[in-house]
Order: C-alpha cells, then structure tokens, then sequence
C-alpha cells in the first residue's frame, strides 16, 4: 500500500514563484524573538559583542540548515517537508512520525503561539474592550488568514507578500534613522561587569550555547517553502534559492537589529528586559520611533501567523495522498481547503486550552529533533534510489556535506542544552512520539482491513 503511495508525485500546479517563497521564509522566521531576545541573553553573557557573537552563531546554523533543505528540496521537489523526505529516504514510519508533530505541534502550536504573541503586542488587556474575552483577537487572526488561504489562495499570497513588504520597510526606517544618530546618541559597548570570564572558559561556553539555543528558536522557519513545494514553479531551483535568499536577508537583518537594540542604551536598562526593542527605540527617536518598532512586531506576528496556515496543511494533504491520514484531505479540488480549515482548527483550539508560552521549550526541542534527523538524512546512503529522480540521487557537494554536518551537530547539541536547561521537554516529546505510535497502528491496522 505504501510503495504505491509514495512512489506516485503529487502534481505541480505551479501557483507560487521565487518572491512568495523568499516572502514565506522571511514570514516564517521573523516573529516576535527577534524583539524580546537579547534581553536576556545580555543577562547571560554580560556583554554586547558576546550576544552579537550568539546572534552570529544562530545566524550560521540557519544558513546552514539552508543549504541542506536546499539540497533535499532538490532531491524530492514535492510538497510535504520532512514528513515527504524521511518517508521516502528512510521509511514510511519515521516519515509519519515527522508529520505526525508537524500536525500537532509544529504547526498548530506555533501558529497558536504567534498569534497569541500578536494579541499580547497589538491588543494587550489594558486597551482591549472589557466585553471582548482574552484569545479572541488571536482566534480572530487565525480565522481570518485560514478561510484566506482555503479559498482566496492567490489573494492572500499577495496580501501576505504586501504585508512582509510593509514589515520591511518598517524595520529598514527603523535602521535608517538609528543610523542618522550614529554622531549624535551615546553607543553603550561597555560590559555589564568590568571584567568578564574567558570566552572559552566551560562555563561561559555552556552560557553561551543556552544563548544560541533560545536565539536560534527566532531562526526558526528557514526551510519554510518546502512545504509547498508542488506549487511552485521549477522547485528544484526555485526552493532552494528562496531558502538562501530568504534566511540570508534574514541573517543580515537580525545582526544590524541587535547591534542597535544591545548598544542604544546601558545594558543594565534591558537586561532580562522582554521590551529591550522597545526600549532603544524610545532611547533612540522617542515615541514615534517605538511605535514603528511596535507596528514590525505587530506585523511580524501578523505574517508568521499567515505564513504556517499556509504551508503547515501541504503536509496533511501529502499524508493523505500516501494513505497514513483520512482520505478526504488527499489531493484535490477541496483538500487544501479542507487541510487549511482543519491546521486553523487545532490552532484556535490550543488558543484557548493551553497556556502555550510554557511550551515553547517543548516546541524548539520536539521540532528540532525532527529537522535533525532530517538533513541527517544527507550524510547517509540513499536507502531507495528508485524513489527520487536518477540526477538528484548523486552524491551532495562537500560544501553541502560540511553545511549538512554542522547543522546536525550543531542542533544536537542545542537539544542537549534545551533539555538542560528543563528536562520535563524530553517527557513532552516522548509522550508526543508514543501517540504517534498508537495513531500509526491504528492507521496501518484500518488499512489493512481494507479491501
């Protein structure tokens, strides 16, 4: 049953080019934590250039993890993300397992996540009207961006496309006038205490991997246009440079950000300050400059809220298609819809049970063992030939061996700190990979009881 699922590619209906994808990786990665980090990570490593260094770090991984999805999207230019890679390059089971958090977690708590964060920034409780119940404006994105993506497809592309436009212009003008202060504004580089332990020291290179591993959580989202890829023109070449592109643009934004958000003030103004955007842009311009900065945070949600209801449901359906979920969201006429309609429903559901901030540790670990294991999957023999093209399944560049490396080196790491740092993430992920167990058998077992 399986063998002719997942030999059989789903068509490309060539709907999205090269501007939406590098638009939906820039949506995917550009949330709230380039806003609210380095606060705190200044409270770890006590100086500006260090949390630099960090954001450097988390950038270098990125592009990495970049190269590599670039490489997979090569190999396999089809919708379904590493549901579709580790199904086909390793087996079935790890596959579903992979879409399996995709569906419950990755997706679903993320985008509730976001759009939470986007009520918290955009509609706090002291302005929001007392008849209106906490979650409603989340619930309301979330609505509004999945029947947008059901049924206006090509429409909400271009709004969400116009709207990352707006959110760039927004943290450029905020660039573009911290610069004209650059001979006027008292630059703070000076370290919180006068002396600073060794670089290399083991403790602060055990501070400085906590660092990179919540910096790297605002790098998530780079290998965002893999999930659509059926609909892309020429996905071969279209996802990977959209994936460079996008997390490069990305990179360079996030470096100049910080440089202004850790040097604009004293450090002991932001440090473990949540607002430490907030507060340099007030330092730097005043009031009308803090409301730019807010109008990107707001708009940063915004998009990344847009940006995972679109892609997140391409891996229900491409489940569907290879028989591991309910047929009626296998490809069609009315499956994206219906994909689209079910990702907004878990969304809006875990709004409203779940305090999803708390998660969030849970999140990065789970999703990132997940993509691990993924580009892992380069550094190995291909176990089915037959299952991709004849030219992708030649061996990968040294470079992108290297890059392949790193990353999963890099991201085991990360884990290992992420579990450190609250070990109760490992029973989370755990529990969330046992469900997929049961939920695999029954499938399987249904499956077999068919004619």
């Amino acid at each position: 049953m399986y063998s002719e699922f997942m030999n059989t590619p789903a068509p490309n209906t060539a709907r999205f080019g090269l501007t939406t994808m590098t638009c939906v990786v820039i949506a995917g990665m550009i949330g709230s934590g380039i806003f609210t980090t380095s606060g705190f990570a200044l409270a770890d490593l006590q100086s500006p250039g260090r949390v630099l260094l960090a954001w450097c770090i988390g950038g270098l991984i990125a592009l990495c993890g970049a190269v590599a999805y670039g490489e997979l999207a090569r190999r396999l230019p089809q919708s379904g993300g590493e549901y579709l890679y580790l199904s086909k390059l390793v087996h079935p089971f790890v596959g579903f397992q992979a879409g399996w958090i995709s569906l419950t977690v990755g997706f679903s708590g993320s985008i509730a996540l976001v759009a939470l964060t986007f009520e918290e920034y955009v509609v706090p409780a002291e302005i929001r009207a007392s008849w209106l119940p906490a979650g409603s404006p989340a619930i309301a994105v979330i609505a509004i961006f999945g029947f947008g993506h059901a049924f206006l497809v090509s429409l909400f592309a271009s709004l969400q496309n116009a709207i990352v436009g707006i959110k760039l212009i927004a943290l450029v003008s905020f660039l573009i006038s911290a610069a004209s202060k650059i001979p006027t504004h008292a630059w703070h580089w000076e370290p919180v205490a006068e002396t600073l332990p060794p670089l290399f020291a083991w403790p602060t290179l055990l501070t400085m991997s906590t660092s990179v591993m919540f910096i790297s959580l605002s790098y998530a989202g780079f290998n965002s246009s893999i999930y659509v890829a059926a609909e892309v023109s020429h996905p071969d070449r279209t996802i990977p440079r959209s994936l460079m592109l996008g997390t490069a643009l990305v990179t360079v934004l996030y470096l100049l950000l910080n440089l202004v958000f850790v040097t604009a003030t004293p450090a002991t103004k932001i440090l473990g300050n949540p607002r430490v955007a907030s507060i340099a842009a007030e330092a730097i311009g005043g009031p009308s400059l803090e409301l730019l900065i807010r109008t990107a945070i707001g708009l940063g949600t915004l998009t990344s809220v847009a940006g995972m209801i679109m892609v997140g449901p391409r891996v229900i359906s491409r489940m569907a298609d290879d028989g591991v979920f309910f047929t009626a969201f296998r490809t069609g006429p009315n499956s994206i819809p219906r994909s689209v309609l079910l990702q907004a429903s878990l969304a809006a559901t875990l709004v409203l049970v779940s305090n999803l901030h708390d998660l969030l540790g849970f999140l990065g670990s789970t999703l990132s063992l997940s993509s691990a294991i993924t580009v892992a999957t380069l550094l190995i023999p291909v176990r089915n030939k037959a299952s991709i093209d004849t030219t992708a399944a030649r061996r990968p560049s040294l470079i992108t061996l290297a890059a392949a490396l790193f990353y999963v080196l890099s991201t085991v790491v990360l884990i290992a700190m992420m579990l450190r740092h609250d070990w109760h993430d490992l029973i989370r992920t755990a529990t969330t990979l046992c469900v997929g167990v049961v939920v695999w058998l029954l499938i399987t077992a249904f499956s077999a009881k068919k004619p």
